[in-house]
C-alpha cells in the first residue's frame, strides 16, 4: 500500500539521498524516497520487510515548509498476522489551523482496538487527533482508516495559509531536535544501525525538512 495521491494535486520531484535509498540493519532492510513537494513541503516514503516477508512496514511522513501546516507521520506494520497503525500529527504551526475533521475520522474508527505508544519526550508537539491501532483481523479497517486519515491531512493542508520556510524550517527543528536528542524507538534503532551522526541527517535533512 501507498500513499501517493498527493501527486493528483501536487508536483512530484525526488531527492537524491545517496546511501540512505537502503538502510540495512538487523535482519532489516528499509528503501527510502524522499520527494519536493511543489510549494508545499517534502514527502518521505520507508518501507522495511523482514524475516521472508512475515513483517511488513511502511512509513509515510509529510513536513509542510512553505505551509503552515502540521508534521504529518504514519507508521503500518504488518506482523504475523497483526495489523499496528500509527497516525501521529505534530503541532509545528504558527497559526493553529483547525483539526476538526481528522477528529471526525478518529471517532469515525474509534471501536477498532487502539493501544497505549507509552510516553515520549517529542509528544509535547503531539496533536489529540492522534491515534494508534493494533489487533488481528483488522488489515482492511486499518489501511480504510490510514488512507482516510491521509486523504484528511491533505484537505487540511490546502486551508493552510502560506508561511515563510525559513521560519517553518525552525518549527520544524524544535520538533526533530527534540525527536533525534530525546530518542525514540524507531530513532534509537537506527542510531544503532548507522550511528548518531547518519541518523541525524536522515531525520532532520530528509524525512523532517529542518537542516
Amino acid at each position: 500500500m501507498e500513499f501517493f495521491r498527493l501527486k493528483e494535486d501536487i508536483q512530484l520531484e525526488p531527492v537524491d539521498i545517496g546511501a540512505y535509498e537502503t538502510i540495512r540493519g538487523g535482519g532489516m532492510v528499509f528503501h527510502v524516497r524522499v520527494f519536493d513537494a511543489q510549494s508545499t513541503g517534502r514527502l518521505f516514503h520507508m518501507d522495511m520487510k523482514a524475516f521472508g516477508g512475515l513483517m511488513r512496514m511502511e512509513t509515510v511522513a509529510f513536513t509542510p515548509v512553505q505551509l503552515d501546516g502540521p508534521i504529518y507521520s504514519m507508521d503500518k506494520v504488518m506482523a504475523f498476522g497483526r495489523a499496528t497503525l500509527v497516525l501521529e500529527l505534530y503541532d509545528t504551526t504558527v497559526s493553529h489551523p483547525d483539526f476538526g475533521e481528522l477528529d471526525t475520522i478518529k471517532r469515525k474508527y474509534a471501536l477498532l482496538p487502539s493501544y497505549d505508544p507509552g510516553d515520549h519526550s517529542y509528544y509535547t508537539f503531539r496533536l489529540p487527533v492522534s491515534d494508534y491501532k493494533k489487533g488481528f483481523g483488522i488489515t482492511n479497517k486499518v489501511s480504510s482508516m490510514a488512507e482516510e486519515y491521509e486523504d484528511g491531512y491533505y484537505k487540511l493542508l490546502k486551508k493552510c495559509d502560506p508561511i515563510d520556510p525559513e521560519i517553518k524550517k525552525e518549527k520544524n527543528a524544535e520538533f526533530s531536535g527534540s525527536l533525534f536528542n530525546n530518542g525514540g524507538p524507531a530513532v534509537n534503532q537506527f542510531k544503532k544501525m548507522i550511528g548518531e551522526e547518519k541518523t541525524e541527517e536522515f531525520l532532520k535533512r530528509y524525512m523532517f525538512c529542518s537542516m
